[in-house]
């Protein structure tokens, strides 16, 4: 089956279960559940002297009725204190608390909540400030609690909400805050899941607030909603919410799985301007800021957990699913697939995020560009399948983020498959940007990005792929970066695709129209010490093909640099054709000065690759080729009409002998043209290396040998 029959599967069966999914969900959950429709908060009285309820906004004479017996029903029960709240005028407001603790085992489904209420189970003997909810609703496969229209603005503060048949609790009316609250977890901590999704808000249901940190503490919980029959949480048409500070699909420590069984959080049916987690990085205690990479490895680094990051971890299926049209959503400071530490895996058994045809304008996001990097990052590790999925889905950003290390840019905590993978006929990912806005992508089980289908202007820039950021390797178990996109207008620029188990990129299968400009491939950061892939720093095979290395962009490293591999600086093998390599050093540091060596060679052309360009008549020289172990160019038996034009092949880019240990130019090829490559030193030229260094670039005129 393919991708888009197993996406209408998943939508129209699995979304379907016990009525989470589905807009339609919202009409059948209001007789299938334990069912509580929030009403406006009320009127103080004597009965509540002893039981405060927490300040809360709204009229100054207000309700509160008193919850005293754990009861099912009858008075003093929490379902007579929300039919009386159901009683009340359109615009009241009611205060529920708490004179017991304990369970409250349902004998029916409780009443639709229909009016403003603030259920506050904070206010029972017993709860401590920021400890485990005191009074949980057993719902005993009756429905989950439900907070219907005309509940608008109501809250549901430190209560337990387990067992029901459908949803755990659900949402229809707009500006609800759940807080402090279990959701699938009875009061001992442990699984007792509601049949269906955890929290299931409906297109009726807007600008919620799941969770809250408003102090923007460190290690605030806001909910725990774990053990659920379907997703933890369900925004179905919902919009304008923020989910914030909760354990999604872990026990209350996060530091063990308690999984959810359909995944953490689905965005789906259009979901809309819906913020996962915050942008919160400072330590209010302690005023320090969050920064992994200790300003770039300057200075020592600081680790805080981002305050307003949720934990999905330890689900079934996927951490974070956007779908069906949802857009404009946002996820910042989430820890995905990780411990509540971040520096170990809790996977979810699926991918960390996969946008499946989704709208446009998603983002995973960790700073911004007048921040420090990855300050307030998603850590997506330590999953089942990738950590982020893009599949059919237009125009999705990717900034400041890790995929496959932990939080403390040290450990490894690979996730089974790719770092990201997009495929599809996914349009526009942006995977990074200007300093400091890229990524990390390293540790994984194969690539660290792969862009596959018909996937097109796709952009990864200043990706670290295969390495910790301004640190040493955490290899990728295949490629730094692999592209079979056929759809074509692919950029790769300034990456550092260094420390990979296989190479550092991969272009394969029908891959064209991928632009390489500049990268280093095999070398640290800086470019002036070795940080090999295993394999080749650029490897072009299968029928790829018009793929352009090389060209005028420059940044912070001047030009495409293949060096320090295992294999080769290049090679193209298998049926490739019609690709050029120009403006690229292979087998020097970065300035082009000094060898660090590529092991096997400088350039391999073989399999029966044909037409393929190394050089270019318009530069002088059109690469460097030096200081490998090896030929400085192969072009084995099976190959035809290539051409090496126009390269320094032995020299620095001053024309400083910088030798191959083998032959300049190897061809056992048939038709290849080898021409205009010079191949020993200048003198005049030589005399500058010991000089100031100009600004990176090409010698346009020099006389000598030439082959």
């Amino acid at each position: 089956m393919g991708a888009a029959g197993r996406l209408r599967n998943f939508r129209h069966e699995r979304l379907s279960r016990d009525g989470w999914a589905r807009p339609r969900a919202l009409a059948r959950a209001a007789g299938t559940g334990c069912v509580a429709v929030a009403v406006s908060a009320g009127l103080a009285g004597p009965a509540a002297a002893a039981v405060r309820p927490a300040a809360w906004g709204g009229p100054a004479a207000a309700r509160t009725l008193v919850v005293r017996t754990l009861a099912s029903a009858g008075p003093g029960s929490l379902r007579a204190a929300l039919t009386a709240v159901n009683a009340r005028g359109p615009h009241s407001v009611t205060h529920v608390v708490f004179a017991v603790h304990g369970r409250i085992s349902l004998a029916s489904p409780l009443p639709a909540v229909r009016r403003r209420v603030s259920i506050d189970a904070t206010s029972a003997p017993g709860y401590r400030q920021g400890g485990p909810p005191v009074v949980a609703i057993a719902c005993r496969r009756h429905r989950g609690l439900v907070f219907a229209p005309g509940s608008g603005g109501s809250r549901l503060l430190g209560v337990a909400v387990d067992g029901a048949r459908g949803n755990g609790v659900t949402l229809a009316a707009g500006h609800l805050t759940l807080d402090r609250d279990y959701i699938g977890l009875n009061l001992a901590g442990r699984a007792d899941g509601n049949h269906g999704a955890g929290v299931f808000a409906a297109a009726t249901s807007t600008g919620n607030r799941i969770g809250l940190n408003p102090g923007r503490a460190v290690h605030v919980v806001g909910n725990v909603i774990s053990g659920n029959g379907g997703p933890g949480i369900v925004l179905a048409g919902s919009s304008h919410n923020t989910v914030v500070a909760n354990r999604i699909g872990t026990n209350p420590a996060g530091t063990a799985a308690t999984g959810n069984r359909d995944g953490g959080i689905v965005l789906t049916a259009g979901a809309v301007a819906n913020e996962i987690g915050g942008t919160a990085y400072v330590n209010p205690a302690t005023g320090q800021a969050n920064n992994p990479t200790g300003s770039k490895g300057t200075v020592p680094p600081v680790f805080v957990v981002p305050p307003l990051g949720n934990l999905i971890s330890g689900n079934t299926g996927t951490g974070v699913l956007i779908t069906a049209g949802a857009r404009d959503n946002s996820l910042n400071g989430n820890f995905i697939g990780t411990t509540a530490r971040g520096d170990a895996a809790l996977g979810n058994t699926g991918d960390g995020v996969w946008l499946a045809r989704a709208g446009r304008g998603n983002s995973l996001t960790g700073c911004r560009f007048v921040n420090n990097p990855f300050v307030y990052y998603n850590v997506i590790s330590g999953n089942g399948r990738n950590g982020l999925r893009v599949t059919s889905t237009n125009r999705v950003t990717v900034q400041g983020d890790f995929f496959g290390i932990g939080a403390n840019n040290t450990a490894l905590v690979g996730n089974r498959r790719n770092g990201i993978l997009v495929d599809g006929s996914s349009a526009d990912t942006q995977v990074g940007g200007v300093i400091p806005l890229g990524n990390v992508s390293a540790g994984n089980g194969r690539s660290g990005i792969d862009v596959a289908g018909t996937a097109h202007g796709f952009t990864t820039f200043n990706t670290f792929g295969g390495l910790l950021a301004f640190k040493g390797a955490a290899p990728n178990g295949a490629d730094g970066l692999l592209i079979t996109s056929t759809g074509g207008d692919n950029l790769v620029r300034t990456n550092v695709f260094s420390g990979n188990t296989g190479n550092g990129i991969e272009l394969a299968g029908h891959a064209s129209g991928v632009t390489v400009v500049p990268d280093i491939a095999g070398l640290t950061t800086k470019g002036n010490a070795v940080l090999p892939n295993g394999q080749d720093g650029l490897l072009i095979d299968g029928t790829a093909h018009g793929n352009v290395i090389g060209g005028s962009l420059r940044s912070v490293i001047p030009q495409n640099t293949f060096s320090g591999n295992r294999g080769y600086g290049v090679a193209i093998t298998g049926k490739a054709y019609d690709n050029q390599v120009f403006s690229s050093f292979i087998g020097t540091e970065v300035l082009g000065t000094k060898a660090l060596g590529n092991q096997a060679g400088g350039v391999l052309i073989g399999g029966s690759a044909h037409r393929n360009l190394i050089g270019d008549l318009r530069l002088r020289p059109a690469n460097l080729i030096s200081g490998n172990a090896g030929n400085g160019v192969t072009l084995l038996a099976r190959t035809r009409r290539n051409a090496v034009i126009g390269n320094y092949i032995g020299l620095g880019r001053f024309g400083h002998a910088i030798p191959n240990t083998g032959r300049p130019v190897r061809n056992l090829g048939t038709r290849n043209r080898i021409v205009g490559n010079r191949t020993t030193p200048i003198p005049h030229l030589t005399a500058r290396i010991h000089g100031d260094l100009p600004v990176p670039g090409y010698v346009t005129r020099s006389p000598g040998r030439r082959v």
